[in-house]
């Protein structure tokens, strides 16, 4: 992804169009301003309107972020133009730039869809070899991360493999990076010698990925089909789901089931996420709107959240429902 820094005054000035929006650095684990991307990425991707802030750092508050480390995260993203800053009076309020909510529906797209095991693999690689300039460091970087994220693995130095790209996409991220001097090419595995192309990959360490995720998600099973959960206990755990899960295709490529062992791990996993994440959105959804009328001094949009099944809860009609969070 490319980390252009854009002023926000541009983004005011645009309504966020022009804004390239600049996300943090993929941690290994969480970080507050992961955490609030995802926690407005859940509930207002959809919505163009603006959010108070207050309300923002309540609901920080109820995923156990301080309201001075939620203002900071805050300040921040809009600095990065992920998000736009406004005032009413003494009031601030958010919402995403146009940039980042078009960016933010493919990696949901991508990040529901990651791990299913539903697409067919048709025994074809794709390679890219490629070479760009000691003076461009920042360029190389950012396509070699792009790479990752497209679920590449280098082989060698600058030949990357990956099991599913279309040569076209490929092409096209070339041409928006800068990148002219490569070869891009589609070759069988069957025609291939020598080195098997999944040892790009670490298995061992991809299978020991998930473990922690189910370890400290899979209680929640069996509390949710009881109706345990307060909608409150809800909203926490269905934010931190998704913050969770939406790493994991930075350090997997959710490679061909043909390619991989019995009994994958990420099979499992993703399976308890798909579960539990529809499970709770119910009751999340109704902390959001109990805070929303507590600490919101003017109407809030509604809420519509997305589905791993591609259903929504917070519209009509296939439209955002027109009433209160």
């Amino acid at each position: 992804m490319r980390r252009e820094h854009e002023t926000m005054s541009a983004a005011g000035a645009t309504g966020g169009a022009l804004v390239n929006a600049d996300f943090p650095r993929p941690l290994k684990g969480s970080s507050t301003q992961h955490l609030l991307t995802t926690l407005l990425t859940d509930f207002w991707l959809d919505s163009a309107a603006w959010i108070p802030s207050r309300l923002i750092v309540a609901l920080a508050a109820d995923l156990e972020v301080t309201p001075s480390a939620a203002t900071s995260a805050l300040s921040r993203l809009a600095s990065r133009g992920v998000l736009e800053q406004s005032s009413v009076g003494r009031s601030s309020r958010y919402r995403l730039t146009d940039n980042a909510r078009t960016r933010l529906v493919a990696a949901v797209d991508r990040v529901f869809a990651f791990g299913a095991g539903t697409a067919h693999w048709d025994g074809c690689w794709t390679v890219i070899a490629f070479t760009i300039q000691e003076t461009s460091r920042d360029v190389r970087e950012l396509f070699r991360r792009y790479l990752k994220w497209r679920g590449f693995a280098p082989v060698y130095g600058a030949l990357w493999v990956s099991p599913r790209e279309d040569p076209s996409e490929l092409e096209r991220a070339c041409a928006e990076f800068g990148v002219t001097d490569y070869v891009v090419f589609r070759t069988a595995d069957t025609d291939l010698h020598g080195k098997k192309l999944i040892e790009a990959w670490p298995l061992d360490e991809l299978a020991q990925l998930y473990q922690p995720f189910i370890d400290r998600f899979s209680p929640w099973v069996s509390r949710t089909a009881a109706g345990d959960p307060t909608p409150k206990e809800a909203f926490r755990v269905r934010v931190q789901l998704m913050d969770t899960w939406r790493t994991f295709p930075w350090d997997d490529p959710d490679l061909p089931l043909e390619l991989l062992p019995e009994r994958w791990r990420l099979s499992e996993a993703h399976g308890l996420f798909a579960a539990l994440y529809t499970e709770l959105t119910d009751r999340a959804l109704e902390h959001v709107r109990a805070q929303a009328t507590r600490y919101s001094p003017e109407p809030v949009p509604p809420a519509c959240l997305r589905l791993p099944d591609g259903g929504r809860v917070g519209q009509a009609n296939g439209q955002t429902a027109h009433r209160p969070v």
